[in-house]
């Protein structure tokens, strides 16, 4: 949804929470940055730094670059395209535009999961935790023809990413990825939300798929500037997920892992994380599962390789 430039219905608002590393870097000094895109329950702003963050309502979950605002407070504000701005206290100069308080807002982390529990999980625990997502993602419905050929070439893009995390080839592998981002159509595009979940995965603690974050963020930091490869606002999101930043409900789901098996609560993360937007949950989930699936195969190549490997991972 696009609204043109227009008068505010409300020019002064509190954060309810905030990215704790967006609130460190965002200029309280009076400086404006502009509205990038409205939709529902989401605005996405430029700071005058330069980076995209999003205002949301607290209706959904915290989130990296993000500020909560309270749903009363949201359904009351009339954002529009290029609108000013700014964050920080609510200075008393004139100014025609929106001021977003920080102060008093709850400063956000993505809860970590246990290193220590993933760590010692079975290559079974994760093959039933992979299969878990797969019984729980539905069949896309109201394909086009663009939709159902960028489909395919995501399947086949993604198994080459596969076998070549698999190869142990960090070239392979960087190359691969690069050839992820951008596929697909939306806000953020299948193949940014399909490396989305894997790149929060192989973050996490305990995981060997540690081993490949370099090369994914090679395959998708290098070369040409992401915003060019890709959208503004997926390319914020791939830049947080491959420092291991999603969605608070992306890292719900990693520590539901923890507890081998099919739990209530692993399922119930999965339904959350399916929930984000039109596609994109679904995607995302498509890449945790192969993450999931890879990170299997890694410990059982280990094992193969070492009999005496035991269980833990230094």
């Amino acid at each position: 949804m696009v609204a043109t430039a227009g008068q505010h219905a409300v020019r002064l608002v509190d954060a309810v929470s905030v990215d704790a590393l967006l609130a460190d870097g965002l200029p309280t000094d009076g400086r404006s940055g502009a509205v990038h895109s409205v939709h529902a329950k989401v605005v996405n702003v430029r700071t005058p730094d330069g980076l995209l963050c999003c205002l949301s309502s607290d209706e959904l979950d915290d989130a990296p670059r993000t500020v909560r605002i309270a749903a009363a407070d949201w359904a009351r504000i009339d954002w529009h395209l290029d609108d000013p701005i700014r964050f920080g206290p609510a200075l008393t100069h004139e100014y025609d535009g929106t001021t977003v308080v920080l102060a008093g807002a709850a400063r956000w982390q993505p809860s970590p999961a246990d290193p220590t529990a993933l760590a010692v999980l079975a290559p079974g625990d994760l093959r039933a935790a992979a299969a878990t997502i797969e019984r729980h993602l539905l069949p896309p419905a109201d394909l086009t023809p663009f939709d159902v050929l960028s489909a395919e070439e995501l399947a086949r893009r993604t198994t080459v990413l596969a076998d070549a995390v698999r190869g142990g080839d960090p070239d392979a592998v960087a190359a691969a990825a690069a050839r992820l981002v951008g596929l697909g159509s939306g806000l953020t595009p299948s193949g940014d939300d399909v490396l989305t979940g894997l790149a929060v995965l192989a973050a996490a603690g305990g995981m060997l798929l540690e081993r490949v974050r370099p090369a994914l963020a090679e395959g998708v930091l290098g070369g040409a500037p992401l915003e060019e490869r890709t959208t503004a606002v997926s390319a914020a999101t791939l830049t947080e997920a491959l420092a291991g930043r999603g969605r608070q409900r992306i890292h719900v789901l990693v520590s539901a892992l923890s507890a081998a098996g099919t739990t209530p609560a692993l399922v119930d993360a999965v339904l959350r994380v399916r929930a984000v937007g039109h596609t994109s949950g679904a995607d995302i989930l498509t890449g945790f599962r192969l993450g999931l699936e890879l990170e299997a195969d890694l410990r059982e190549a280990d094992r193969l390789a070492d009999p005496t490997h035991s269980k833990e991972i230094s």
